[in-house]
C-alpha cells in the first residue's frame, strides 16, 4: 500500500500498462509547480514531568504544541488518511501527523488497582485525547511506534489491554523493530527478523488486529542509501500481507512529497521532526507545508484509490 500525499497527485496517477488494478505516479516536474506539498510528521518520545532525558518534553510543552498546531489550522491525521486521499481533512485545515516512539509508560499509563484501573490523566495519550475531544475541529489520531526491547508502555500486566484500548480509541500502533537496533548498523540479512519478530509478538496480543500494524519507524531514524533497503522492506510479508507499507525517518525535515512520489523508494523515506529539538513556530516556517490555499483539488473524487500492489516490480 503506497498511497502517500495527495494534493499533488490527484491528477497524476495513470493506469499502469497492462494492469488495470495498478496506478502509477507521473509528471513530477509539472506537479512541483503547484505549490506547498509537505505534510509535517512530528516525533515525540517521553512526555513527562520532570522532563525525562534528552528526547523528552514536559506535559505543559506538549499541551502548548497541541494548542499552537490547532490555532495554526492543522488537523490530526493517521497514515490511512494519507493512503485514502485525506478525505477526513476539512478544506480549511491542513494535515499533520503526530508520532510517539519506543512505547514509554509516560505515553500511555494506567492508574488504579485491580479492575478499577483507568488512563492516567498526565500521560501523553490522555492529554492528546482530551484536547481532541474538547476541540473536534483539530481532528483525532496519532501513531505509537513500539519497540520490543522493553515492556511496551510499561506495566506488564496491562500490555494487552493497553494495545487493544489504543486501537479502540482510534489510534495507530506502529512497528519500531524487535531490539531497537539502528538498521544502518545491522546486517541486511537480519532485517527480516528485526521487522517480523515484533509482528509475531503483536499477534499474541492483538490477534487479527495485527494487520493494522503496517508502518515502521527506523531506530536511530536512518535508512541506508543505495543499498536496496527500500526494495527489501517492500518485499517483507507477514501472514499473507506486506509487513511494511510506510517507513519513517527522523531526519529533521518535512518531506516534499513531489520528489518522493516521483520515486517508488519514497514511501520508505518519510521525514520527521524531533519535537524535543524543534518548536511549532519553527515548523510553521517550513516553505513546503501544505496550506489550505493550495488545496482546491485535495480531496480525491474516488472513495479509495487502488494502489500498486508491488512498488518494486520485477525487472
Amino acid at each position: 500500500m503506497t498511497g502517500i500525499l495527495l494534493s499533488l497527485i490527484l491528477q497524476a496517477w495513470t493506469p499502469c500498462s497492462g494492469r488495470a488494478s495498478c496506478l502509477r505516479y507521473s509528471e513530477p516536474d509539472e506537479l512541483e509547480t503547484r505549490g506547498p506539498s509537505g505534510i509535517p510528521v512530528l516525533m515525540y518520545h517521553h512526555v513527562s514531568d520532570p522532563v525525562d532525558g534528552y528526547y523528552g518534553v514536559s506535559t505543559s510543552r506538549f499541551r502548548r504544541d497541541l494548542e499552537e498546531l490547532d490555532q495554526a489550522g492543522f488537523f490530526l491525521i493517521v497514515p490511512e488518511d494519507i493512503e485514502n486521499g485525506l478525505m477526513r481533512v476539512p478544506p480549511d485545515r491542513r494535515p499533520v501527523l503526530l508520532t510517539f516512539d519506543d512505547g514509554w509508560q509516560d505515553n500511555m499509563s494506567f492508574t488504579g488497582i485491580g479492575d478499577s484501573f483507568q488512563l492516567d490523566p498526565s500521560c501523553a495519550l490522555a492529554i492528546l485525547d482530551g484536547y481532541s475531544s474538547e476541540h473536534p475541529e483539530f481532528g483525532h489520531g496519532a501513531v505509537f511506534f513500539i519497540s520490543w526491547d522493553k515492556i511496551p508502555f510499561g506495566q506488564e500486566e496491562f500490555v494487552t489491554e493497553k494495545m487493544n484500548l489504543l486501537l479502540d480509541m482510534g489510534y495507530v500502533i506502529g512497528n519500531h523493530t524487535d531490539k531497537h537496533t539502528d538498521l544502518t548498523r545491522l546486517s541486511m540479512s537480519l532485517w527480516r527478523d528485526a521487522v517480523i519478530k515484533p509482528l509475531q509478538r503483536f499477534n499474541r496480543r492483538l490477534g487479527l488486529r495485527t494487520s493494522q500494524v503496517r508502518t515502521l519507524a527506523y531506530p536511530g531514524g536512518r535508512l541506508p542509501r543505495d543499498s536496496g533497503a527500500e526494495e527489501l522492506l517492500s518485499r517483507l510479508d507477514y501472514m499473507g500481507r506486506k509487513a511494511v507499507a510506510m517507513g519513517f525517518l527522523a531526519n529533521g525535515s518535512i518531506s516534499s512529497f513531489g520528489p518522493l512520489l516521483s520515486s517508488q523508494e519514497g514511501w520508505f523515506r518519510i521525514g520527521r521532526l524531533d519535537m524535543s529539538r524543534y518548536s511549532v513556530s519553527q515548523v510553521l516556517q517550513w516553505s513546503n507545508i501544505m496550506v489550505p490555499e493550495a488545496r482546491e483539488d485535495l480531496h480525491d473524487p474516488l472513495s479509495m484509490r487502488i494502489p500498486c500492489q508491488d512498488p518494486f516490480p520485477s525487472r
